[in-house]
């Protein structure tokens, strides 16, 4: 049993790393949970992390390396020498083995899996075969499982033989002589049950099985709509290859919106573990070159239009209130539509919904600050065709940018791209160059 500790966020390991007292850190941390020591491990560099994890067990370490998120645990798979990481990757379930040997090149993945046992290489060698953003690539090799002619007695002594190996055990998947799953049945039906009652007649349907191809994130909306605990894994001849249980998804899903917010920053979750400023930059800038780009455009839509505007000079002034406008517009609709294909409330049949629902809405508000903002600046300058230029402008550039924001993640869904980067810089450039485009335009024709 674990005893009660400071809250990691107020544990400071540091002092005890860098005076050298690696034992007396090793006991403070053996008493935590897994994952109140990779929070704690959170604010450290990872050359810290990595010095922290040589402390633990083995068996500790294995399960702090999993709590680790993605990308921590990825670095610090990389960063640990050879040999402990295959300690570390001996102890893991499959599902968590696969994951770290799959970041690491074909001959460390090789050493590593030729020095565990043949029986965990092969499982972690079958998960590997599968895109890790499928549910072949999250699922788990270790369940208990039983033909449909056992007894219940038979497949209690299953259960036991299983032992350590498979964690939670909640159900036991049935499956024909071919391997095709016919159903499962709970715990509580079998220690109810007589012991010579054949399985069979305690059948339950599963209350969600999944295909081994289904993307992650359609698996975890799954999970979340039918509210289980764990599911079967199928292929194509719905025979049983393996289970997700729901801390798995639970992972996905902090993964999934972990990722969708470094995005909309134009960032990765590495710059957190990354040290060195000149990386953490290089990280940064391919994202910050969308805006530069966008910068450079906007000013050349600028200099072709500077004669006509000179004419209206008080068109220069409503410039940073259209890209402001727009810019926040367009955001706002490419948020909403980047959430409701997370959540699975944008499907395939709802798109054409979504974009004119979207539109209505823009519609109204561009019709609400086109007509507040032409009476007040046309008050202001006296003149009503300049409010009536720069309210129309702006007008039609919230229009265009918000349809420009619902859009565009759902093109970028389509070509098998993350749709949160369409809520970064792409989108806020691409808003600036066309509101300004379609303000100039409009606002020199009609001024």
């Amino acid at each position: 049993m674990r005893l009660s500790m400071p809250a990691p966020s107020r544990l400071n390991i540091t002092p005890l790393l860098e005076d050298g007292r690696e034992s007396e850190l090793a006991g403070l941390l053996s008493s935590l949970h897994p994952a109140d020591v990779a929070e704690a491990l959170g604010p450290l560099g990872m050359e810290a992390t990595i010095k922290v994890m040589s402390c633990l067990d083995i068996q500790q370490a294995a399960d702090v390396l999993v709590e680790l998120s993605e990308s921590a645990r990825d670095q610090v798979a990389l960063g640990l020498p050879r040999a402990q990481l295959t300690k570390l990757v001996a102890e893991m379930d499959s599902d968590d083995a696969a994951d770290i040997v799959g970041e690491l090149d074909n001959q460390a993945a090789e050493e590593v899996l030729s020095a565990i046992d043949s029986e965990d290489s092969e499982d972690v060698r079958r998960l590997l075969m599968y895109d890790e953003e499928t549910a072949g690539g999250l699922m788990q090799l270790e369940l208990v499982s039983a033909p449909d002619t056992d007894t219940i007695s038979r497949v209690i002594d299953r259960i036991r033989e299983a032992g350590e190996d498979v964690g939670d055990i909640g159900h036991v998947f049935v499956v024909d002589s071919n391997g095709t799953l016919r159903g499962m049945v709970s715990l509580k039906s079998m220690l109810l049950a007589r012991p010579d009652t054949q399985i069979a007649a305690l059948l339950e349907s599963p209350g969600l099985v999944v295909r081994v191809d289904e993307d992650q994130e359609a698996v975890a909306q799954k999970f979340q709509k039918y509210d289980v605990r764990a599911a079967p894994v199928v292929d194509s001849q719905n025979r049983l290859l393996g289970r997700i249980t729901v801390d798995d998804i639970i992972d996905v899903l902090h993964e999934e919106t972990d990722q969708d917010f470094y995005r909309l920053a134009g960032s990765s979750e590495e710059e957190i573990y990354t040290s060195g400023a000149v990386k953490t930059a290089a990280l940064r800038l391919p994202w910050l070159l969308f805006n530069l780009v966008g910068g450079f455009v906007t000013s050349f839509i600028l200099t072709k239009f500077e004669a006509s505007l000179l004419k209206t000079v008080a068109l220069v002034t409503f410039v940073p209130m259209v890209m402001s406008l727009s810019g926040a517009v367009g955001s706002q609709s490419a948020t909403i539509t980047v959430r409701g294909l997370a959540m699975g409330r944008i499907g395939t049949g709802q798109l054409l919904k979504s974009l004119l629902k979207e539109q209505k809405v823009t519609a109204f508000m561009a019709l609400a600050f086109g007509l507040t903002i032409a009476l007040i600046s046309g008050t202001i300058h006296g003149t009503l065709r300049l409010g009536l230029a720069v309210g129309l402008s702006i007008s039609v550039a919230i229009v265009v940018s918000a349809f420009l924001g619902a859009v565009t993640p759902i093109f970028f869904r389509s070509v098998q791209i993350d749709p949160a980067l369409a809520s970064g810089p792409v989108v806020t450039s691409a808003n600036d160059v066309v509101s300004l485009l379609i303000y100039t335009i409009i606002g020199t024709a009609v001024a």
